[in-house]
This record gives C-alpha cells, structure tokens and sequence, in this order.
C-alpha cells in the first residue's frame, strides 16, 4: 500500500475513534431525556462485550484440541540463533544476571549486545568487562538513539548469520531451555514469529506488583493463548520473541523507517515488528514452555508511567493494523476492530454513568450495577480461577485497578497518540 494512502487510511480510523469517543459522551450527557436510545445503546455495548468473550473462549477450546505438533520437535541441532540485547543504563546486577541466564540457556548461540548511549558509568563498566573478557559481542552508541535503532543494528549484524533472531530485554532472565522451546514452531515454515512466557521476578513485593502478575497472566494465558490458535498474536514480547531470520530481514528496514502522521516512531517496536510479521501473511504464535523473567514496576506512579507508553503504542499500532488487515487477516481485522479500539471508547458515557451512580443513586450501585459487574469479571476471567489461583488476590485488585487507573489511561492516550517520549527511560 502506497505511505500515502496508509497515512489517509490511518487518519479516518483516528477521527472514527473520536467520533466514537463524543458520541458516546453525548449519549450520557442526554440520557435522562432520550432513556430508549441509552438502553439500545447499552444493550449494544454488552452485547459487543459479551460477543467478544465468548469469542476469547471459543479460540482457547480450538488451541486446546489442536494443540501444536510442532511445539513438540526440536530444531536440527546446527540451527543457529542470534540473542541481541539492547541496554540503556540497566543496572549492573540485574544486568549480569540477565547475560549470564542467555550465556546458560540452551542452544547453538551468538549473544549480541547493544549499548544505546548509556550515560551510567556503572552499566558502561560492566558492559566493558563483559567485551573485554568473553566472546560476546558488544556494541557502543556514542549517543542514545532509541530501543529501535539498537535493534535495527543488531538485525543487521547477525541476520545473515543465524536461522532466527531472538530478542531480550537487558533486565531478563531466561529459563534454561528458553530459547530450545522459543524457536520450535519454526519447523511450521507459516510461522514467521514467536513470543514466550512472561514472569515477574518481584511479584510478591506488594499489592501492585501481585496485580500486575494478574495482569499479565490475563494478558497472555487468556488473550495471547486465544489469538495464537489462529496465529494472530498481536505483540511479541519485548521480554523474549524471535522471528525467522529471512522474515525480519525482510522487515526490518520498514520498521525503523516507520511513520506515524508523517513523525518518526519511538515506542512500541516490538508490537510494530509484529504487526510487520502478520502483515506478510506470517503467523505469529504464543509459547508458554519459553520462560522469561522480568522486573515490573513497584510504585504507582512507575507503573503508569510504563503504562501509558504502551497505550499509545496500542492505539497507533491497532489503527496500522487496521490498514491491512481488512484484506488479508479478517478475523484480526474485527477483533482490533470491535475490541481493541471501538469498546474502551464505545463505553466512554458508560464508564462516566458508572461513577455518577455512586453517588447519586448508592443504593442502586451497591445492589445491581456493582453485583452484576462483579459476576460479568468473573465470567471473563474464569481461567485464573482454574489454572492460576495464586493470582486470584492480585486479579481482585485489577478488577478496581483497571476501572480507576488503566481505562481512563486509554482514554488519554488517544489525545496523546503522538507523544513520543519514552517515559520510563
């Protein structure tokens, strides 16, 4: 598709969004006067939402009687993998613990490390020794350029030598057989990528960090375990992912080029490397056998800072998939579509009514809106509860969490969609 014309595509669904944003606000403000055109419009938004939860469900019956084959055969023992890790002022403990954990992994491996213009001594120190002292690669940016540039030169230098690139953040740390379980679905020559399993390494530190671990389960046991039956996961993991070496060669220079209303992009490179992977016809896969570990933030305030990084990349990167998946990846194309965009901003006047009813009609909230949603959660979520009750606790927390802090995140971060600061940096 001419840039042109995906840029004019891209600027319709962002108005859409908007359209849908007021639309829904007008509907609140009004609502007492026009009662039947809100309750049609509620009964939409439930239906929409209930529609999409058995949708989840069906997928993860499919995943379950059609478990992958594939996942089951190791690669022929000469395959070679490149492992790159972009650092950018990583402390040093975590640091050695993250490259002494891919040194250990096994696998036929060449660890490259990109250095983007850290500015801690500390960091640089570690990195030097680790140059000076073992065969790992290493490489210094005299500036920093961004998590997408480190990425574009590791590509470059290992691509043409290795079967499949794996990427790891600088603060995780693989299990021992990561990499082994990583690239096992590339015996399918229809895969293009893989993403593997993400734990918290301090999830026992606080409420937060326990919600967080909810959080992420949800995120991957339920939604990216769903979307992989039909080999549509929507981002691979910058914690641990890897694609077929003749695949990202052949995307990675549209990635670092990539535009987003004519401005060059920052964040969320790894859900654009995907979405540059299923835009080729590639499936993209979730494997829970590939364990890494990771830090999440422990305090409110790091923790939405990170989050709201990520919801702007998900609002930019659901409209670019928008703008292909219409033609070659339909059922993509009405889920980002139906969930990903239109519900959070469908359900604007909805949110703002809920908050409203606690204090206009209390009694009315305690006995019906709050119950109901209570049951509707549960239903949702109804996984955790058999396959993960340690995290029952922390998805009770995300329950309130998601409706005080992450939904009016999403909301803000489509009048903030161009922001490009990194935040957590």
């Amino acid at each position: 598709m001419p840039n042109d014309k995906r840029i004019a595509i891209e600027r319709i669904w962002y108005i859409f969004l908007f359209v849908l944003l007021f639309a829904s606000l007008v509907l609140f403000i009004v609502h007492d006067s026009i009662s039947t055109v809100w309750a049609v419009y509620s009964r939409i938004y439930f239906g929409l939402l209930l529609l999409y939860t058995w949708f989840i469900f069906i997928l993860l019956f499919i995943g379950e009687i059609k478990k992958d084959r594939a996942v089951d055969a190791d690669p022929p023992p000469d395959t070679k993998v490149g492992v790159i890790v972009p650092v950018y002022n990583e402390g040093p403990e975590l640091l050695i613990k993250a490259i002494k954990s891919v040194v250990e992994t096994n696998g036929n491996k060449i660890i490259y490390i990109v250095d983007d213009g850290s500015t801690s001594t500390a960091c640089k120190r570690v990195l030097r020794h680790i140059a000076e002292n073992t065969d790992i690669q290493v490489h210094f940016f005299e500036t920093n350029k961004g998590k997408r540039h480190a990425l574009y030169h590791g590509v470059k230098v290992l691509v043409d030598q290795v079967d499949f690139i794996i990427t790891i953040d600088s603060d995780t740390v693989l299990d021992q057989n990561a990499l082994r379980y990583i690239i096992r679905p590339f015996s399918d020559p229809k895969v293009g990528a893989t993403s593997g399993e993400v734990r918290l390494i301090n999830e026992k530190e606080n409420l937060l960090t326990r919600m967080v671990g909810a959080y992420y389960w949800i995120g991957l046991h339920i939604y990216k375990r769903a979307q992989s039956s039909l080999g549509i996961v929507v981002c691979c993991s910058g914690c641990l992912s890897a694609y077929r070496a003749s695949v990202i060669r052949d995307i990675i220079d549209d990635f670092v080029n990539q535009k987003f209303f004519g401005e060059a992009c920052t964040h969320s490179e790894d859900r654009h490397l995907t979405n540059l992977v299923l835009k080729r016809g590639y499936h993209v896969k979730f494997i829970p056998e590939a364990i890494s570990y990771t830090e999440t933030p422990s305090t409110l305030k790091g923790f939405l800072k990170q989050q709201q990084r990520w919801k702007r990349g998900y609002v930019r990167e659901s409209i670019y998939t928008l703008t292909y998946a219409w033609k070659t990846r339909p059922v993509l194309f009405c889920e980002i579509l139906l969930w990903e965009l239109t519900i959070p901003y469908l359900s604007f006047g909805l949110m703002i009514g809920l908050f409203v009813s606690i204090f206009a009609d209390p009694k009315l909230f305690l006995t019906e809106i709050l119950p109901a949603w209570i049951i509707f959660m549960v239903v949702r979520y109804i996984h955790i509860f058999f396959y993960a009750k340690k995290k029952i606790p922390g998805l009770l927390i995300y329950m309130l969490f998601y409706d005080l802090f992450l939904y009016w995140q999403s909301i803000y971060a489509l009048f903030t969609v161009k922001n490009k600061s990194w935040m957590t940096r």
